[in-house]
């Protein structure tokens, strides 16, 4: 695993992770944004080798570790690694994760160092309890579960999987997704039409494919038409 720039201020790196009891090898991504004081924000934690932790102690001081709700598998080991870090849990996460020493709740109030850089939303209607953020100097869109774009794996099981829920080759939602996890249409497509009111170009995903260019329009079409 090694760090790819995505921007000025913006990298990300990829683990496979078993999912579904290991059956299923699934990419994960962990952002890495950087704040005009230096400090980092690693979001949705993967696990951090010494190599790795090496390239990050290269950029800058990690500041902040965002654990979304689903994604929290490693957050304990991150936070061990970078005991100073402000560990920031989207709502529901926090008591999945009890013994983690979590900072405070992320919703759509990011803390004072972020203001005019970093933007959070949470996404309302959505079970996930998904909390988005904007990167504003590279006009970078972080999601973690809303979509994903998985276009590559060698596993044969893998692909199977994410043909049969609609997650393999295109920029979306999961069929189960879709189907079991809005929980009020109204509040989702709110909080959906204040994020594209963002100015974001590309998207970064937990799941698949970063999508350079068209960001606005993909999320639209994946989720309003």
């Amino acid at each position: 695993m090694t760090l790819i720039q995505q921007d000025r201020d913006l990298w990300s790196v990829q683990h496979q992770f078993g999912w579904q009891a290991g059956l299923v090898p699934i990419p994960i991504r962990m952002s890495v944004l950087r704040l005009a004081n230096g400090q980092l924000i690693l979001h949705s934690p993967i696990p951090i080798s010494a190599a790795l932790e090496r390239e990050l102690d290269a950029l800058g001081s990690v500041g902040y570790i965002v654990v979304p709700k689903a994604h929290g598998r490693f957050a304990g080991e991150a936070s061990q690694r970078y005991p100073e870090a402000h560990l920031l849990a989207a709502p529901a996460a926090s008591w999945r994760r009890r013994a983690l020493p979590f900072s405070a709740c992320l919703t759509d109030q990011p803390p004072d160092a972020w203001e005019g850089q970093v933007n959070s939303l949470l996404v309302r209607g959505f079970r996930l309890q998904e909390v988005v953020l904007l990167h504003r100097p590279s006009r970078t869109l972080v999601l973690t579960d809303l979509c994903f774009n998985i276009h590559a794996s060698s596993s044969r099981a893998a692909r199977l999987f994410f043909r049969a829920n609609g997650m393999w080759q295109h920029f979306g939602p999961s069929r189960l997704i879709r189907l079991l996890v809005v929980s009020n249409g109204s509040a989702f497509r709110r909080s959906l039409e204040r994020i594209l009111e963002w100015d974001f170009e590309r998207v970064v995903l937990s799941h698949g494919e970063v999508v350079e260019r068209g960001g606005p329009e993909a999320l639209r079409s994946a989720w309003l038409r």
